[in-house]
């Protein structure tokens, strides 16, 4: 006897079944395997989380697993994401099949930096910044979404949580913004004085 539990789906390895595995997964509940033939891989069908951050204790992944990204003018940017999905529990045999344990490091990681480095081509540091940013996330979103669910993977949402530019680029925004400053005193743009 087996219980799965009610969040989980578990795919019957058999030794008796052509294919070596049950066509159908066993949903939540009590079931019987035949002893020494069969065993059950279970898998998680509630939301999980991948994230990918320049903070060690954050991501999955030790260390800065931020994206590094390069906007369309050439700027460098390092990205913090966190994708959160869920395994399609009609497709959990498929998923098994393919990727077995390895889903998350073989498709969900590859596939969301690889959208999020495209995505941030297409935009200038500014768009990144601030105008389009929303615009960018969409894009990332829905192009997320369509590669897991190839894959037999559902994504519920993604976030970006951070965009952090490289140290020159940074110095270049701070010496801009105190240039405009000297050039043009507060006062005088005053239209009230």
């Amino acid at each position: 006897l087996i219980f799965v539990q009610p969040d989980s789906r578990g795919v019957v390895i058999s030794q008796a079944q052509a294919g070596g595995v049950r066509p159908e997964a066993l949903p939540a509940g009590l079931h019987w395997i035949i002893p020494f033939i069969e065993q059950v891989t279970l898998y998680k069908i509630s939301g999980q989380t991948y994230t990918m951050s320049s903070v060690a204790s954050e991501g999955q992944t030790p260390g800065d697993d931020s994206i590094p990204a390069r906007t369309k003018d050439g700027q460098q940017v390092q990205v913090d994401a966190s994708v959160i999905y869920t395994i399609d529990p009609n497709k959990v045999v498929n998923l098994h099949i393919v990727w077995q344990n390895r889903f998350e490091e073989m498709v969900v990681r590859p596939v969301a930096r690889s959208v999020i480095r495209d995505a941030v081509s297409k935009y200038g540091v500014e768009d990144v910044v601030s105008g389009k940013r929303d615009e960018m996330e969409k894009l990332i979103h829905d192009r997320i979404a369509e590669k897991l669910a190839e894959q037999n993977l559902i994504l519920s949402d993604f976030l970006l949580r951070n965009i952090t530019f490289s140290d020159e680029y940074a110095k270049a925004v701070e010496q801009k913004q105190i240039a405009e400053q000297v050039i043009r005193p507060t006062g005088l743009l005053d239209p009230l004085v």
